[in-house]
């Protein structure tokens, strides 16, 4: 078992680990921490699905629809537009059936172990920042020897980066083994991920990407792609140009 098959699997059924998985966790602190976290996650998902009913939501929907067959059935007697409204009936009737069945769809997919194959970059970077934004707190700088025994799993290395790296973890961006990586700089901190451009993984999607807080830039290499995130308002081209020409390839 390799790294990514392990997380795949913990991903799948964090609540159901098997006794290969243990014992592929029990030598390494870092496997144990994320099967907890991917315990806690899964946790978080069940609880937001986890919304009461109305009691009275059947009969919501029931008496909608039953006014709205009433007031196209007195358009239809009155003798106009029989034929839009009759479609517009009919579509009212579908479109609220393809609404539930799209709904569950989309469930389906959004918490499946592979959906994040089908997502944008960006739109998977920011997840990713918001899903361990407590690493954004850390402090105490990680030795460059230590990013760099991950990094060599990849097949680089790095120079230095433009500030103290305060975090360094293999992560599963996208379906790919990746690097994951934040360090402190000027305008606060920073994050990278570093991730194999050999299956083209980031075809979806735009070079720039932000939200509210955040705002990214895609650097698509030729053995890796580059990811950085930073706050909004932060020099992204700068400091992407820098990280970019900081890694080396082996």
């Amino acid at each position: 078992m390799d790294e990514l098959e392990f997380r795949r699997r913990t991903i799948a059924q964090p609540n159901d680990i098997d006794k290969e998985l243990q014992e592929f966790a029990q030598s390494n602190p870092e496997r144990q921490n994320f099967i907890n976290e991917m315990k806690d996650f899964d946790k978080h998902i069940q609880d937001a699905l986890d919304i009461p009913v109305p009691d009275n939501l059947a009969d919501r929907i029931i008496l909608n629809t039953s006014l709205k067959e009433k007031a196209l059935q007195e358009e239809q007697a009155a003798g106009t537009n029989v034929v839009d409204a009759k479609s517009r009936f009919k579509f009212d009737r579908v479109h609220l059936a393809l609404a539930a069945s799209f709904m569950v769809a989309v469930s389906a997919f959004f918490f499946s172990s592979e959906q994040h194959i089908g997502h944008e970059a960006g739109e998977h970077a920011l997840a990713h920042v918001y899903y361990e934004i407590n690493a954004l707190d850390k402090k105490s700088p990680i030795s460059l020897q230590s990013v760099n025994d991950k990094l060599a799993v990849l097949g680089g290395y790095i120079d230095e980066l433009p500030g103290d790296i305060t975090y360094a973890m293999f992560c599963d961006f996208k379906g790919e083994r990746g690097l994951h990586l934040i360090f402190e700089s000027d305008f606060g901190p920073m994050t990278v991920f570093i991730v194999p451009s050999e299956n083209k993984s980031f075809g979806l999607g735009n070079d720039h990407f932000q939200d509210e807080r955040f705002e990214g830039q895609i650097n698509r290499g030729t053995q890796a792609d580059t990811i950085l995130v930073a706050s909004v308002g932060a020099p992204l081209d700068t400091y992407n140009e820098r990280v970019t020409n900081a890694i080396r390839w082996l």
